[in-house]
């Protein structure tokens, strides 16, 4: 939850206080940097092995972004507006081939019709076709490039160790993910 400690950290801190975070994930690097990016804040970093150190302070009196719909996109979504989230690698229980097979064939239909998802969310297992080694990756390419915003999570990626094979789209986190699942009246999951 560094993102969300981070936030909790620049609501309570005094004008000018320095702020210290310290991280031991890119991931968490990735979207804690990010959110300082989006509020203007200046932030120096340090790295020792597999830790972060990041340095910054709350400026002036710019306001922080404080609530997660500010953060993320949080629009009225149209009733037309869809986001898919992959739970797993495959489509259906049963046969695993079958699974795959189902997902890829799901996946070129998606790509095909006019009605794309505005998001697709990538979890546990689902982690495995945003990967470079995906055999489903050019469509999930396909999507992106026709406006699909592409979201795995981070958590997951650091799981299974494979953050540096991500080949599509980009690292999220669950503040993000929830905050999409929320605001969705049509989300589908698989």
């Amino acid at each position: 939850m560094p993102l969300v400690e981070t936030k909790k950290a620049l609501k309570e801190s005094a004008k000018d206080e320095l702020i210290k975070v310290i991280l031991d994930s890119e991931n968490s690097l990735k979207n804690v940097t990010r959110y300082l990016k989006d509020n203007s804040i200046q932030v120096s970093q340090q790295q020792s092995g597999n830790t972060f150190e990041l340095l910054f302070k709350k400026e002036g009196s710019k306001p922080v972004i404080e609530a997660a719909e500010s953060y993320c996109s949080t629009d009225e979504q149209s009733s037309d507006n869809f986001i898919i989230v992959f739970g797993k690698d495959r489509l259906g229980e049963g046969s695993d081939d079958l699974g795959n097979m189902l997902i890829g064939g799901m996946l070129t239909t998606l790509v095909e019709t006019e009605r794309i998802p505005d998001k697709i969310i990538f979890l546990n297992s689902g982690i495995n076709l945003a990967l470079d080694d995906s055999s489903v990756l050019p469509l999930l390419k396909k999507l992106e490039i026709n406006g699909c915003e592409l979201m795995t999570c981070g958590t997951c990626l650091d799981y299974f160790e494979k953050t540096e094979y991500l080949g599509v789209g980009r690292v999220s986190n669950m503040l993000e993910i929830l905050d999409a699942l929320v605001s969705y009246s049509k989300v589908i999951n698989i």
